[in-house]
């Protein structure tokens, strides 16, 4: 029987859950694709209690030992069902609307002796019936723990993981941040929502506050990767060079936006039909060659 269930938790409770994780962390936003993968693990995480031997475990008794299950139920529900009006185990329900459950970008200002810088970072967020927001990945991670001290004392396994969450508000230095790159991924002619949540991090708590933009103006642009690439030639006898541009397509753009080294770069760039020519091009006007 736990053959069966440990199986089933792992391929689809913890994949799940870690899927989502990772998402967070892809640098990708857009199309609710944070959101879709947050509630994935959701749903796995408090079903779980149905695949359980039977009268494992009530509802009413795992939300005792693990209040965050009540409020992952609400999230799963509300979801499902558009509204949730009537009553739960746990009584009112903690979330009463999907439009309550939403992607959040978090934009962290920091700043050293060369100026200000920024990091930005993708959360999903449930705002409750009481006007406190929770991150989703932190009650997903509190009943994730939860659910493997449940799994050892079944003996479906020998030793429990611990799954840990903090809000990743911390210090960076510049050379971190400007590493960190988010992109949006978005649907010509489909409605692009996201909301902004801006903080600028102080060295003497170690915390980030909200920052105060009573009076500014906020500017927030989308565009297309684009690349324009310089090409160059250099004639050793001489020392002189000879330089070129050619601009990607959207689709070469694209590939090369989402290389991670300059050396992917460079060799794919190398390989383009139309940075051969330019080059060739360039040798013939450097005398290298004769066409």
């Amino acid at each position: 029987m736990f053959d069966d269930l440990t199986a089933y938790y792992h391929e689809n409770v913890v994949s799940s859950f870690i899927e989502y994780r990772d998402i967070c962390n892809d640098g990708v936003a857009g199309r609710s694709r944070d959101l879709r993968a947050a509630l994935t693990a959701a749903s796995a995480l408090f079903h779980l209690r149905e695949h359980l031997p039977t009268g494992s475990l009530s509802r009413a008794t795992v939300e005792r030992l693990c209040p965050d299950y009540a409020l992952l139920g609400d999230v799963v529900n509300a979801s499902k069902h558009k509204a949730l009006n009537s009553m739960t185990s746990h009584g009112a329900p903690l979330v009463t609307d999907a439009e309550n459950l939403g992607e959040q970008l978090i934009f962290i200002e920091y700043e050293d002796e060369a100026g200000a810088y920024r990091y930005v970072q993708k959360t999903v967020v449930v705002k409750l019936t009481d006007g406190s927001e929770r991150n989703l990945l932190e009650i997903l991670t509190n009943v994730i723990n939860f659910w493997e001290g449940h799994m050892l004392t079944l003996g479906a396994f020998s030793k429990a993981l611990v799954f840990t969450h903090d809000a990743d508000i911390r210090y960076r230095t510049r050379t971190e941040c400007e590493a960190n790159r988010l992109n949006f991924e978005l649907v010509q002619g489909h409605r692009f929502h996201q909301t902004m949540r801006l903080l600028r991090f102080d060295k003497a708590t170690g915390k980030s506050k909200p920052i105060d933009l009573s009076g500014s103006e906020v500017e927030f642009r989308i565009y297309k990767p684009k690349y324009d690439i310089e090409l160059s030639l250099t004639h050793n006898a001489s020392g002189k060079t000879f330089k070129t541009e050619i601009t990607l397509t959207e689709e070469e753009s694209l590939i090369l936006s989402h290389m991670s080294s300059n050396e992917e770069r460079q060799a794919y760039v190398d390989g383009l039909p139309a940075a051969q020519a330019a080059l060739q091009q360039l040798a013939v006007e450097a005398g290298l060659s004769k066409g």
